[in-house]
């Protein structure tokens, strides 16, 4: 007796002749028109293709120069303002010197200049960038993906390397692989309002900044002409409120400042303070909650440094800060040639060979 299922003769399913090659060309057409378009949108939004994005592994990578001894005796740490307003290429044009760039946006720089001065055998100058409401921050960082850069510096992975690499080639030739415009992100700047006390995805930072090779960077400059981005930005760095550190966190800062500074000098090393332009009401904030006498003039003065401060040379002030706390493109170019003659200045290790 047999079953249903069970057949005397082998079944035999003919597949239908297909065009495989066909096929294979209109799904890479598809691909390319799909890329094409998308290439196409967000150049037309103001994206350059070599706009390397900045992250984790483009610090780590610009570190490892610092262990290595490939550099000119400059590194910048900092903030933003710093990262954003020194223009390196006018560095180098003024001293024959290219400073190796390791400021953070969204950062507290004292881990910075500590890793520096316990973890390296740098000897030359340390040109470090004070933003008065993140120096005195007991955290590191408000951004994540920089929270254990400090620590994986000298273990990132083989992976992560290479896609690093991979990512700087890629990004020279494609301006649609910027990290701030991927789908996500752009889901995010919805503005749909949330519960009471939580902060919605809308006020992250968005886009702010182009980065060239070994992470020199300007504002991006849609900001400059866009006064939705502007007035996001400036909501983001709000509220503007006038509070400030407390003394002890002061104190505490000012403290372990100096123990980095010690250790750089007693190698032959010397460190130096740059305070960066602000404006409208995060200056305004700043003043009210973090005045200069209180921070500022005390961190010069009992870790024995040389500042810059924005306030006290004329050709630094009047810069333009579109959104209250980074400059322009072309006024972070006027800023890096201010401060840096002032350095010149003060150490002659700076002048142009031959200049």
């Amino acid at each position: 007796m047999k079953h249903a299922h069970e057949q005397d003769e082998v079944t035999v399913r003919e597949i239908p002749e297909t065009r495989l090659a066909a096929i294979g060309w209109l799904v890479v057409l598809l691909v390319l028109a799909g890329v094409g378009a998308w290439e196409w949108r967000m150049r037309g939004l103001g994206l350059d293709a070599g706009d390397l994005d900045d992250g984790p592994s483009h610090w780590m990578a610009e570190r490892r120069r610092v262990a290595a001894g490939d550099h000119d005796g400059v590194v910048i740490v900092g903030s933003s303002r710093i990262f954003f307003d020194t223009d390196l290429g006018a560095w180098e044009e003024l001293t024959g010197r290219r400073p190796i760039q390791l400021a953070l946006p969204g950062t507290n720089p004292r881990p910075l200049l500590a890793d520096i001065a316990e973890h390296s055998d740098f000897s030359g100058l340390v040109v470090v960038g004070f933003t008065p409401d993140l120096y005195f921050l007991e955290r590191f960082s408000y951004l994540p993906q920089f929270e254990h850069v400090i620590r994986n510096w000298r273990d990132e992975s083989p992976s992560s390397r290479v896609g690093h690499r991979l990512g700087l080639a890629l990004s020279g030739q494609l301006a649609f692989l910027d990290e701030a415009y991927r789908l996500a992100p752009l889901i995010e700047r919805i503005d749909i309002p949330d519960r009471k006390g939580v902060r919605r995805p809308y006020l992250e930072v968005w886009k702010l900044a182009e980065h060239s090779a070994h992470r020199n960077t300007h504002m991006w400059p849609r900001l400059e002409t866009d006064a939705r981005l502007r007035d996001h930005a400036r909501l983001v760095w709000g509220p503007f409120d006038g509070s400030g550190p407390k003394p002890e966190e002061i104190d505490r800062g000012i403290a372990e400042t100096k123990k980095s500074v010690d250790a750089i000098r007693a190698r032959g090393g010397e460190v130096v303070f740059v305070r960066a332009p602000s404006a409208g009401l995060y200056y305004e904030s700043e003043q009210a909650g973090i005045p200069r006498a209180k921070t500022w003039d005390r961190l010069l003065r009992e870790t024995g440094s040389f500042g810059i401060h924005f306030e006290d040379y004329p050709d630094m002030r009047g810069l333009e800060v579109p959104e209250w706390s980074h400059l322009s493109a072309e006024s972070a170019t006027r800023f890096t040639r201010a401060y840096v003659s002032a350095l010149q200045q003060r150490h002659p290790m700076l002048e142009k060979p031959g200049g």
